[in-house]
């Protein structure tokens, strides 16, 4: 089980930590900026990359494959494979101090899901739920056709993102690293002028991610950064434990129509050690385009569906 825990029982935690930083580089006349500066530059980025894609909605077309790979129990052990396609945006439920990225599904191997508006109706329309009821639905309708034996609902592209934010930083260490190919078989911005590859690992006490049983589970991995402009070109997530490995990596480029960058590609691989089995996944992203809201009828959430 990999599930991301509530927002503020991470940033209660994560505010008794100093930031560390590893290996800043000096300046030379100038011109080198120092790990702090660009990691402020990526806050920014980040932050004004989540107020710009709030108002966008995405189509996802999204592929899960798990199989078994030998391992106690793995010969009854079911193959399976799904095709999603979803429309994926970024949410900020009110009251909640961070956006959650959900994916509303609409097809299920090429079947419509036919529970689509009620389900939606109760997701967003419902005054009497609470934010953390909210916040648990949107988590859990997005997994909600997650193929394979790993639990989990950390599978967006831009959930990664949030280690940069302000409030999740000091939790974490970073470090400018060179020579590092991207994951996931990625070959952009690989040996790339001008970018920074930069590693980080999650230090702090209470960790963004829980496993089974609620313990922790740290994070590591490394993002893809124009130091000047702090713009995020690739993010890598992984998690480790006893029972399951995680690998999550995921491409952004620019998109003319929308004068921003997004998402493009996302891949994911994990690994049940104890069961040898494997879950792998790719999702790409197109047909961006802006979005409105509309609950007047109190009925009708008018959810992002214009894919004509």
């Amino acid at each position: 089980m990999i599930m991301v825990r509530r927002a503020m029982d991470v940033i209660r935690k994560v505010h008794f930590f100093g930031l560390v930083l590893l290996a800043a580089l000096p300046v030379d006349g100038g011109q080198e900026p120092s790990l702090e500066a660009v990691l402020d530059r990526a806050t920014r980025y980040v932050d004004n990359f989540y107020v710009q894609l709030s108002g966008i909605v995405a189509e996802e077309s999204y592929e899960q494959r798990s199989r078994a790979t030998g391992g106690i129990g793995s010969r009854s052990y079911r193959n399976q494979y799904v095709k999603l396609r979803s429309d994926y945006l970024l949410m900020r439920p009110e009251g909640s101090d961070r956006y959650y990225g959900f994916r509303d599904v609409f097809e299920v191997d090429g079947r419509p899901v036919r529970d689509r508006q009620n389900r939606l109706t109760q997701l967003f329309l419902n005054p009497s739920a609470s934010v953390e009821r909210q916040i648990e639905g949107i988590l859990n309708d997005s997994a909600r056709y997650n193929v394979g034996d790993v639990v989990r609902n950390i599978n967006t592209p831009t959930l990664a993102l949030l280690f940069l934010r302000e409030a999740y930083r000091p939790g974490f260490e970073f470090e400018h690293v060179s020579d590092e190919s991207p994951p996931l078989g990625f070959d952009y911005p690989n040996n790339a002028p001008n970018i920074w590859v930069v590693k980080y690992r999650e230090t702090s006490s209470t960790t963004v991610f829980a496993g089974g049983n609620d313990r922790d589970l740290p994070a590591h991995g490394r993002f893809w950064i124009e130091p000047t402009t702090g713009r995020v070109l690739v993010t890598e997530l992984a998690l480790e434990d006893p029972e399951i490995n995680t690998l999550v990596a995921v491409t952004f480029q620019m998109n003319e129509t929308i004068g921003h960058f997004v998402p493009v590609e996302m891949r994911e691989l994990y690994g049940n050690r104890r069961r040898g089995s494997r879950v792998d996944g790719t999702a790409t992203y197109s047909r961006f385009r802006r979005f409105e809201v509309s609950t007047a009828s109190g009925t009708d959430p008018k959810t992002p569906n214009s894919r004509n």
